[in-house]
């Protein structure tokens, strides 16, 4: 399909012609008579005006085509500015959905561990030797391991949720959550699990944990297991994976109405535009 340039010119050119030719624009020929060079006269002022307004013409529709394979341009910038940024935001959103699932889920892990260890145990479970070294009996380091890896799971779940609690209310309401450690800080701390007082982090003293789970066996289990830390943190993990999939925000919640409309600018759309812009439907633009 020809260009609305092509168009034009071609128009521009038969004009061109019909004046080297001595043509009029109903077709006669000129005569050599004084009557026939007035004719002639007055045909070639009307194809000297039909020239010029050709050439007007070819110079606005110039000038109208360039303009719209500008904005033509402008489009397809906008398009490929939301391709780009339609890319970023699912990179993001899966990167964390992604990291949110592990922690999740070695959390949950380690919480069951610790749910479901034995916690019987003596004295005999600690052995001072000639040295005075302290040694423990491998159930009591394996429960003291079980104890380790929830502590350093429920931070890293807490960090998580805290460094990322601007990203969504929801993320931020399970940051408040997972920092709920500090009311029960002074029981805790009789065991050997010590609670920031700002940030609800845990640390651990093992050997008070040790201690703790030779000679107030019942108590310890209590606080750690399935009423205590580990159940708490099961709950936490358990409501964290029922919202996972509305903790990180839509695309057009995060951006507003400036996805909608960049979003008009996509597929066969711009086809459209395309073809407006090269055809002679500009032409209803124009007149």
């Amino acid at each position: 399909m020809p260009t609305i340039s092509a168009m034009a010119n071609n128009t521009y050119m038969m004009y061109k012609f019909a004046t080297n030719a001595g043509l009029s624009l109903t077709g006669s020929t000129n005569s050599t008579s004084s009557s026939g060079t007035s004719s002639a006269s007055g045909t070639l002022s009307g194809i000297s005006s039909a020239t010029s307004d050709a050439k007007s013409i070819t110079s606005r529709l110039a000038s109208a085509e360039s303009s719209a394979q500008s904005d033509l341009k402008t489009l397809q910038g906008v398009r490929d500015g939301y391709a780009g940024l339609v890319s970023s935001y699912t990179e993001t959103k899966t990167t964390f959905n992604t990291e949110m699932k592990s922690t999740l889920s070695d959390l949950s892990d380690s919480a069951k561990k610790v749910m479901n260890m034995s916690y019987d145990f003596s004295a005999s479970d600690i052995q001072t030797g000639a040295d005075g070294k302290t040694t423990y009996s491998d159930a009591l380091k394996s429960a003291i391991s079980n104890v380790k890896s929830l502590v350093s799971d429920y931070n890293d779940a807490l960090t998580f949720f805290s460094d990322n609690k601007d990203v969504s209310k929801r993320a931020s309401a399970l940051a408040t959550e997972f920092a709920d450690t500090t009311y029960r800080a002074d029981s805790y701390s009789a065991i050997g699990i010590n609670v920031d007082s700002k940030t609800g982090a845990l640390t651990l003293d093992e050997d008070k944990l040790a201690k703790a789970l030779t000679t107030e066996s019942s108590r310890t289990e209590n606080l750690l297991g399935r009423n205590g830390l580990s159940g708490k943190a099961e709950s936490h993990v358990n409501l964290a994976n029922f919202q996972k999939d509305q903790v990180f925000p839509s695309m057009s919640s995060m951006l507003g109405n400036e996805t909608k409309l960049a979003s008009l600018y996509t597929g066969s759309t711009l086809v459209n535009i395309s073809a407006f812009a090269t055809t002679g439907n500009l032409l209803d633009m124009m007149f």
